[in-house]
């Protein structure tokens, strides 16, 4: 049977998320997990980077102001380092227009500003590029969030189930 590639993600997205706030880290972790991505942490610029050129990802979420290296120097070392770099998702408490600026020059493919509404998240996760496509400059969407879709159910996962050890994110 032939398969179709389509930009809409599949279960078992790879993705990590790079932030020094160790419960946004891993609450968002969770909620990513819980729609069936496996999910790497790391708190501080060095580790993510470490973590990133390690290993496929297909999304990264990199706060900006991380201990080590900040955000704006993992992005443009991620580039560099990687042919065929993932998307790359500042998530910061960064919201002035010269921020988001400084966010795409840096080579960054979308600004959120923290709080992110948990759909624009998943949003982005399971959507990928096609989630920049629909909200145009890269730089947030000022429409009111979707709500999350329904939950991925992976064999021998039931709902309400909680992963086997909450800080693995394997």
């Amino acid at each position: 049977m032939k398969t179709q590639s389509t930009d809409r993600a599949t279960p078992g997205r790879c993705v990590l998320i790079i932030d020094d706030n160790e419960d946004l880290a891993l609450s968002q972790a969770s909620l990513l997990q819980y729609y069936g991505c496996r999910v790497e942490v790391a708190h501080d610029g060095w580790e993510g980077l470490r973590l990133a050129i390690q290993k496929p990802h297909d999304v990264v979420f990199i706060d900006i102001g991380l201990p080590g290296m900040s955000g704006y120097e993992v992005v443009r070392a991620i580039r560099s380092a990687l042919s065929d770099p993932p998307i790359l998702l500042a998530q910061t408490a960064y919201g002035q227009p010269e921020d988001m600026r400084k966010s795409r020059e840096a080579g960054f493919d979308a600004h959120l500003v923290k709080p992110v509404d948990p759909s624009e998240i998943v949003r982005h996760v399971l959507d990928g590029r096609e989630a920049l496509r629909r909200s145009g400059s890269g730089s947030g969407d000022e429409s009111p969030p979707t709500p999350l879709p329904p939950r991925i159910f992976r064999p021998g996962s039931s709902p309400g189930s909680a992963p086997a050890d909450a800080r693995s994110f394997r």
